[in-house]
């Protein structure tokens, strides 16, 4: 008599949720495998989820739009893909950020950390350095022990300006969201981290508008130099795209969960997850 193979369980967050075959149900089943503790801790960092007296995980009042809440999400990615990968990403992003004309050496971009400006970390570890209204996302730090803080800002390569970046999870208007606002000064480099509603990353269409305004005259050259280094996109710096939209698309799975019921069940669900996280020296509850 024929035996029967054991059947092999995989992960769900193994499986291709892009397939042709995979139905609706399972491709958000799939990216909540993958996504959902993730999201978890994205959330409780920038304070857009909070932990209750029960242990469970509350979205905190807001009227956010999707999009900004993905901007949030990304901000704390970023931090997260610095600091873990301090000498790769982070290092690129840290040139990037302070106009280095070489790269700098592990033993010195090990001394610093990237920081969120409005993150709930930030205002607990490093209040004197919590700006939740900056013009900068994100800023590097390191140890400064003759500053009454103890701590100081990487610094724009040739001047006193800290180096900061903001984090763009736009899909269309590009010219007043990212161009305009460097030529302006508001920001000194920018991120942007998603595809635009045609199709194209928001990166290439800042490109093309770009040449676009120097060919009519509309900025100069030295000006189309100037924006073309200051904008970026993630897998400039080895951060996979396919990874961000994955979680983009995540995001707006939970969003439109969010939007039809006013109890959130998603929420309430992976509030029992939070089991797999611990608390750090500052009362932020992160990953085991």
């Amino acid at each position: 008599m024929a035996v029967l193979p054991e059947m092999t369980k995989i992960p769900l967050e193994l499986l291709d949720h892009r397939h042709q075959k995979i139905s609706p149900q399972v491709k958000h089943d799939i990216l909540n495998a993958k996504f959902s503790n993730v999201l978890i801790a994205d959330g409780l960092e920038y304070g857009f989820f909070k932990i209750n007296d029960f242990g469970e995980i509350d979205i905190v009042h807001t009227r956010q739009s999707l999009a900004s809440i993905k901007g949030f999400v990304f901000e704390v990615a970023t931090v997260r893909y610095i600091n873990e990968n301090i000498t790769t990403i982070g290092k690129k992003i840290f040139d990037w950020c302070t106009n280095k004309l070489r790269s700098s050496a592990d033993e010195y971009i090990q001394k610093y950390k990237a920081i969120g400006t409005g993150f709930i970390s930030t205002q607990n570890t490093y209040p004197s350095l919590y700006e939740p209204h900056s013009n900068a996302d994100i800023r590097f730090i390191r140890e400064c022990q003759s500053l009454d803080n103890g701590w100081e800002f990487a610094l724009i390569g040739g001047n006193n300006i800290p180096a900061g970046i903001q984090i763009k999870a736009i899909t269309s208007n590009e010219i007043n969201q990212i161009i305009k606002p460097l030529l302006f000064g508001k920001y000194t480099h920018v991120l942007t981290f998603l595809c635009g509603n045609n199709g194209i990353h928001t990166y290439i269409n800042c490109m093309n508008e770009i040449r676009r305004m120097s060919l009519s005259g509309e900025i100069t050259l030295e000006q189309k130099y100037f924006l073309e280094e200051r904008i970026r996109s993630p897998e400039h710096f080895g951060i996979r795209q396919y990874d961000v939209d994955d979680y983009s698309e995540y995001i707006n799975f939970w969003y439109e969960g969010r939007a039809k019921t006013e109890t959130n069940d998603l929420i309430k669900a992976v509030g029992f997850e939070v089991a797999g996280y611990k608390y750090n020296e500052s009362g932020i509850l992160i990953p085991n």
